[in-house]
């Protein structure tokens, strides 16, 4: 028989194992979450005082002047162009996702520490804030909203990093969808909505709303997603650019319409021609940046796995 107190012995011996290797197991997982997470506030801040010296991103300083071209030439579009150039300041929309994104994410570490899978994600989701902040990539993101000022000038600015409507149309044999069209399905400008009848079509948020004159009819998704133009955002940055909820959303969409039609395909499964040999360069250098995300996403999620075994 296992006397009293032995048994007491083996029950502390027990219990201080449990809480050393608890500690060890959580706490290295717990100081990545929050180095990953610095580093990725500090991508942030780096992008905002480079965004504040606008010499530094030359996409700022070019949005903002073709959004003043536009403006003099065609005052009607005063308010559009304005809503487009905030897109390079701090508190346009690319930026402040960004930071709601962190904070989402800095909201969840201590979910993460008790949650193998929800650790893996937030790395992930660090990584790609980190990634997406890069002053260069950033400025990558604001060719969309600027060639969407080049196509409204009526020939007088050229488009950035793209080739012409025209070619992009020949080369991708899709339709113009009327200016601004390289910004539908980009969250930061509208949402797709549903009519009465079920079907799904590109809503503007307010201040976008000029475009809904622009175009000769409400862009529904499953036509969209077989004539859409060649976008930055569409293309190439929506891997980085994206929050999880709107990733889950996407590929949601993506997955009913495929369950609709077997003919239907999907608006992301091939990269549309049109940007240019630069943007193609860049995305490569953006591709290998990924998997080396993806590489340490991996690697950690082992680490916890074989610490919750």
């Amino acid at each position: 028989m296992i006397n009293k107190q032995t048994m007491n012995v083996v029950c502390v011996t027990w219990i201080t194992l449990l809480v050393v290797f608890g500690l060890n197991g959580c706490g290295t997982s717990e100081q990545e979450l929050h180095e990953r997470s610095t580093s990725a506030k500090s991508k942030i801040e780096l992008l905002v005082s480079n965004i504040e010296q606008g010499s530094r991103i030359t996409n700022v300083r070019l949005l903002k002047e073709y959004a003043d071209v536009v403006k003099h030439d065609s005052p009607e579009l005063k308010n559009i162009a304005e809503a487009l150039a905030a897109d390079g300041t701090i508190e346009g929309p690319i930026v402040r996702g960004l930071q709601e994104r962190l904070a989402l994410a800095n909201n969840r570490i201590g979910e993460a520490i008790l949650d193998n899978a929800v650790a893996a994600d937030l790395l992930d989701e660090f990584d790609r804030i980190k990634i997406a902040a890069e002053p260069e990539r950033f400025g990558m993101m604001l060719t969309d909203p600027i060639n969407v000022l080049a196509d409204m000038s009526n020939g007088t600015l050229a488009r950035v990093e793209s080739m012409s409507k025209e070619a992009t149309q020949l080369a991708n044999q899709s339709t113009d969808l009327g200016a601004g069209s390289q910004l539908i399905g980009n969250p930061n400008y509208g949402q797709w909505r549903q009519d009465q009848y079920g079907s799904s079509f590109w809503g503007w948020y307010g201040r976008y709303a000029f475009f809904n004159a622009m175009f000769y009819r409400p862009i529904g998704y499953g036509y969209w997603a077989g004539q859409r133009p060649y976008s930055y955002y569409s293309d190439y940055g929506r891997s980085y650019y994206n929050s999880p909820s709107t990733q889950k959303r996407q590929d949601a969409r993506v997955q009913k319409f495929k369950g609709r039609t077997r003919t239907f395909q999907s608006p992301y499964a091939r990269t549309r021609s049109g940007g240019s040999a630069n943007v193609r360069k860049k995305s490569k250098a953006e591709s290998n940046l990924r998997r080396t995300a993806s590489a340490r996403s991996a690697s950690a999620r082992a680490r916890s796995g074989s610490r919750g075994k």
